[in-house]
């Protein structure tokens, strides 16, 4: 059973770099200033430290740049494995031969599937270009090639489970 010492380790852990440092430079900071004949104020000197660190710790954390999500290919560990062992994909997979040879979900397998393309779209357009695709339309539009921008606003084609229809999409927004 884990006691109230362990549970505040836990919560600390991630900031032990941060509060040493602060510490210690506290520390420093009174010897210095014992050193060189001045009375600190110990506590005081704590107090502005600890103000000065938790306004630099929140602009370096609300400033650090922000990187676009990339999902892992594979559950788990990356080594040993292929994109195939994806659960994502297998599930994909199945369902759109389902789809296609089976006549099987076939509504929901396009709408599933505009709805993840849309995403790779508006992704690919604020990663290339900065744009956000409703912020910004006329702007996307003119950077977005012609097939892809119908599909981000339009209705999918009712075929889009069919591999020659899917194909050439991915292959469109790979290229771009």
């Amino acid at each position: 059973m884990p006691t109230r010492v362990d549970a505040l380790r836990a919560t600390l852990r991630p900031w032990r770099r941060r509060l040493v440092g602060l510490v210690l430079t506290w520390i420093g900071l009174s010897v210095l200033t014992a050193a060189l004949g001045l009375a600190p104020d110990v506590p005081v000197l704590l107090a502005i430290l600890l103000a000065v660190a938790l306004l630099l710790w929140h602009v370096i954390d609300h400033t650090a740049p922000q990187h676009v999500t990339l999902w892992p290919l594979v559950d788990g560990d990356f080594s040993g494995h292929s994109r195939g062992n994806d659960f994502r994909v297998t599930n994909l997979a199945g369902r759109l031969e389902a789809a296609d040879t089976r006549r099987e979900g076939r509504e929901s397998v396009v709408h599933d599937l505009h709805l993840q393309l849309q995403v790779l779209i508006r992704e690919r357009l604020f990663t290339k270009y900065g744009i956000v695709a409703e912020e910004e339309p006329r702007w996307a539009q003119s950077v977005t090639p012609p097939e892809l921008w119908d599909l981000l606003v339009g209705l999918p084609p009712p075929d889009l489970y069919r591999p020659q229809c899917l194909d050439p999409i991915l292959r469109r927004i790979e290229q771009w």
